[in-house]
């Protein structure tokens, strides 16, 4: 039997048929404006201000079902009266409807302090489009009944209306406050600094996104940003001062920040002590550690480099001079095992020779690391010998090269060469294979005649880790006595060549990169093994010994460094130990930022108040990599952080459209990097990059030409500002020491590129633009072992000297001067002499005709230069180990002049003199006359111990 509604007091009664009875379905009452359901005796209450949709009712055979959604929750009743449910959906409806003012009011306010009073954050969007969205579908279809809402009500309800849905209006929202803002702010804007702030600065200063990316191009006014939003938020009391945090690079960046601070908040009447803190991200650590009642005692290696350099060599000395196992393992390690097979291109091969060094035991340089191994490997066995000497006989194999032959034991007549060759006859990428095995032949044949030993190893012995037996049995086979040398030589002589101190170096920057990325022994090895390391295993277990030491001299004398600093804060901030009450974090020089870091920002955050965080950074000056600075957390921010809103800072008050231009083009060819319009407030007319080469009357001397070039700006400029930049130390000193004189009544600095960071000068003369092991790019492929530890690097071939070189250009407010080796300039510099790049090309060694004229023709980069020797000048390649070419200078107009077989020939199409040489041993060949008449004869005939008797008729030569 159906019961009927009943009244109690102000409730409204509804209860269940029979079968709702017997199945147990909830007894329904509304009380005031909540629907209670009891459910066994247990009342649940559920707010009508939660429904999102007017409940529905729908009658059946067996009963009532009602139907409705309140909170994230469906509720469906079923078994209800079927003639009193309706009176019980009335009342429901009536009720919801009297609720209609202040649910509208509410739903608005929250909409207006989310979206109109301040910058719509993303994490607000949901929720808030949740609740406009149940708000229209309750009261929309009232719009059109008269009387049901107030004309404010309606107004509301058709503002909430227009901008749903949020995620789809959020950027309109958005941009209509930041409208607002410029015209209500824009007597802050105007004054906050010494020049009103641009567009593009304002904006960054109004977006309050939970997440903020600032990308700020050189010279346009990132510290700006930072000092005026800061004010800003203290300004219009959004913030207290107390609660922003700024976090700055390193000390000197925060002492430039809070300076710049202070004097813009008295400028504006704000009370220094009404400002932000401006930490550094370690300052930050160690208050918080102390804060979390952790006392931190920071190490001695933490501040004093030599210190830790001191201890690292100790550590590496005991290690290795009491074991054979672990000196032989130093010095095997000592050069990545590189494999000439795994070069795709003969110049990859050629750049790989030209920018590594190899040092022997001895102290010599070799071409590659498997000849290092041999030479060492004859070293240790005291085996004296001599690296590449000349043979017992003047002879050519190829032409234009005298033949020496790899190795010549000293003392004897035998002669040891490792050829380059697989099991089955193959070459390196770039050797032709038939001509590399006919020379073969030809020097077996040479040995042969000349009556020497020739001993051969081969490639594929090392690969096969064969190599020392090989050694060991053809020097035993040809009388040769073999002795270990003692350890105690062995270490003098790593110490006397300077390999321990290359090794320590090496080794102290693989910990650095693994006490930043917080690696253990097998991500050590995982990431080795990624990059193709070889002896991978060995270069973790030495890596992983060096480090444990290392963590165990921490513990040993009760100290931190800097990278626990930031580990441990992370860990008191996640644990509770400490409470951040920062509700604005702004980060500078966020391109630079380590994983570590990042990872200390997201602990404040997550346990913060819901704070606000404001990066700027520019990923065209990202440098710091070898410091933990991981630039793929800025380039890739959407994935790595989060949603956010993006400002560019595209107009720059520094340099000219000229600089602009070239460094802008120039950076952006990489296209993992943010692409950007830069704009300049100076504009020229003409190109304010200039090339020059480094030579005066003729000969290389950098430190004269960067002498002359600062002669001249003073000339015209008395007191210009000229900084002297390279991206070593070494040219920067050198520089300096040439330079004295004049330095002392200029306003001329010296820069290193990476110290250059955040300086400027009007004139900007930048060194050192080379190829080589010292040269710019950097190339070395001994660093492989600390890159493969660093944070992953974009695939760009040489995109973070690529982004130094930016820095370094856009240092200049006026000119830029470039002065390069024109014999052996830097992929950048060949780079840059493409038209596009508008630089002004002062030099004409940079000239097509002129570089096709020195070009060397035995390998892919190199340029032929002017060298003095024993016997006079001649020309040898820039690419040094990479190329041993060496040709003469034609008499005719001083050009260099290459060999072939039977003449050397000028280099210069417009001379194209022709000087006939011996094919035997490359010697100038003479016209002599003869009982049968003219001849030609060679003029070696006349040497003693190395006599060649070649001659040629003079009509065959015409041939």
């Amino acid at each position: 039997m159906e019961c009927e509604i009943a009244m109690i007091g102000s409730a409204v009664i509804c209860l269940p048929n029979f079968l709702g009875n017997l199945f147990g379905t909830a007894h329904v009452r509304l009380e005031g404006s909540e629907l209670v359901l009891q459910i066994n005796g247990q009342d649940r209450r559920i707010s009508l201000a939660d429904v999102k949709a007017f409940p529905q009712i729908r009658k059946g055979w067996f009963g009532g079902t009602y139907r409705f959604d309140a909170g994230n929750q469906s509720f469906v009743l079923r078994f209800l009266s079927r003639k009193t449910l309706p009176a019980l959906e009335s009342a429901v409806r009536s009720t919801i409807m009297e609720l209609a003012d202040t649910r509208i009011q509410n739903i608005y306010q929250q909409f207006e302090t989310a979206a109109v009073r301040q910058y719509l954050r993303d994490s607000r969007v949901s929720a808030l489009d949740e609740d406009i969205s149940s708000l229209l579908s309750l009261y929309k279809p009232l719009q059109a009944e008269s009387g049901c809402l107030s004309a404010k009500r309606l107004q509301q309800l058709n503002i909430l209306s227009a901008v749903q849905p949020l995620s789809s209006t959020a950027n309109e929202i958005r941009q209509r406050f930041a409208h607002k803002q410029m015209s209500s702010r824009k007597r802050f804007f105007d004054q906050v600094e010494s020049n009103p702030l641009t567009e593009q600065q304002r904006l960054a200063v109004i977006r309050n996104n939970d997440r903020n990316l600032v990308l700020a191009a050189a010279g346009t006014g990132k510290t700006s940003v930072i000092v005026a939003k800061a004010l800003d938020l203290i300004d219009t009391a959004k913030a207290e001062p107390k609660s922003i945090l700024i976090l700055a690079y390193n000390n000197a960046a925060a002492k430039e920040l809070r300076e710049r601070l202070e004097y813009r908040a008295e400028q504006l009447h704000i009370q220094h002590d009404r400002l932000p803190e401006i930490q550094t991200f370690h300052a930050l650590g160690r208050r918080i550690l102390i804060d979390a009642g952790i006392t931190p005692s920071l190490s001695r290696f933490a501040e004093d480099r030599l210190a830790l350099e001191s201890w690292a060599t100790s550590w590496f000395e005991q290690a290795i001079q009491h074991s054979e196992r672990s000196l032989k393992m130093f010095i095997r390690l000592l050069y990545p095992a590189i494999n000439p097979f795994d070069f795709k291109t003969v110049q990859e091969y050629e750049e790989y020779v030209r920018d590594n060094e190899y040092r022997t035991l001895k102290g010599e340089q070799v071409r590659g690391y498997q000849e290092l191994l041999i030479a060492n490997w004859l070293y240790l066995h005291c085996v004296d010998y001599e690296y590449e000497p000349s043979y017992v006989s003047k002879r050519r194999i190829s032409a234009g090269f005298d033949y020496r032959p790899d190795f010549h034991i000293t003392g004897t007549d035998i002669y040891l060469e490792h050829f380059g060759i697989d099991r089955a006859g193959n070459t390196r990428p770039g050797i032709d294979n038939v001509k590399f095995q006919n020379e073969m032949v030809s020097k077996r044949n040479l040995h042969t005649e000349v009556g020497t030993t020739l001993l051969e190893t081969f490639h594929y012995n090392w690969v096969e880790g064969t190599l020392e037996d090989i050694l060991e049995q053809h020097l035993t086979e040809a009388g040769i006595k073999l002795y270990k040398r003692p350890l105690d030589e062995v270490l003098d002589a790593l110490k006397d060549f300077g390999g321990i101190a290359e090794g320590v170096a090496r080794y102290l920057k693989c910990l650095q990169a693994i006490r930043v990325e917080q690696l253990s022994g097998d991500e050590i090895f995982s990431r080795l093994n990624a990059h193709n390391i070889a002896n991978a295993d060995e270069y973790t277990d030495l890596l992983s010994a060096f480090h444990n030491a290392y963590k165990d001299k921490l513990l040993e004398e009760e100290r931190i460094d800097f990278d626990d600093m930031i580990i441990r804060a992370t860990t008191s901030v996640l644990t509770g130990t400490y409470r951040s009450h920062f509700s604005h974090i702004l980060v500078d020089e966020f391109q630079d930022i380590s994983r570590a870091r990042m990872d200390f920002l997201n602990a404040m955050i997550e346990k913060g108040p819901d704070p606000i965080l404001t990066v700027v950074g520019d990923d065209w000056q990202s440098i710091y990599r070898f410091s933990g600075g991981k630039l793929e957390l800025t380039t890739r921010f959407e994935e790595h952080v989060g949603s956010h809103s993006l400002t560019r800072l595209e107009k720059t008050f520094r340099y000219n459209n000229s600089i602009a231009h070239t460094a802008g083009m120039f950076v952006m060819a990489n296209p993992e990097q943010y692409k950007k319009e830069i704009s300049t407030h100076q504009i020229v007319a003409s190109p304010q990059v200039y090339l020059m080469d480094d030579l005066i009357d003729g000969k290389p001397d950098l430190q004269a030409t960067t002498r002359q070039i600062v002669s001249k700006i003073l000339q015209h400029s008395p007191d210009a500002s000229i900084a002297v930049m390279a991206r070593y130390n070494y040219l920067l000193q050198d520089a300096r020491d040439y330079l004295d004189e004049m330095c002392r009544n200029s306003n001329i600095t010296f820069w290193t590129f990476h110290g250059s960071k955040g300086l400027e000068a009007g004139h900007c003369i930048i060194i050192g633009l080379s190829q080589g092991k010292l040269g710019f790019p950097n190339s070395r492929k001994d660093e492989l072992v600390v890159e493969a530890l660093l944070p992953s690097l974009d695939p760009y071939l040489h995109s973070e000297e690529r982004r130094l070189f930016y820095v370094a250009i856009t240092r200049a407010k006026q000119k830029c001067y470039l002065v390069a080796d024109a014999a052996a300039p830097s992929v950048f510099v060949e780079e840059l002499l493409s038209p596009s790049f508008e630089v002004n090309i002062v030099s004409e060694r940079f000239s097509e005709k002129y570089r096709r004229l020195h070009k060397c023709p035995s390998c892919t980069s190199g340029y032929f230069k002017k060298q003095s020797g024993q016997f006079g000048e001649y020309y040898a390649c820039s690419s040094g180990n990479a190329c041993p070419t060496k040709v003469r200078i034609c008499k005719d107009c001083n050009s260099p002049s290459v060999d072939t077989q039977t003449h050397s020939v000028c280099n210069n199409e417009d001379c194209a003199s022709k000087l006939p040489i011996c094919p035997l041993c490359g010697r100038p060949l003479h016209e002599r006359a003869g009982k049968y008449g003219k001849f030609y004869g060679c003029s070696g005939y006349g040497i003693p111990d190395d006599r060649c008797s070649y001659t040629q008729t003079i009509n065959e030569r015409h041939q």
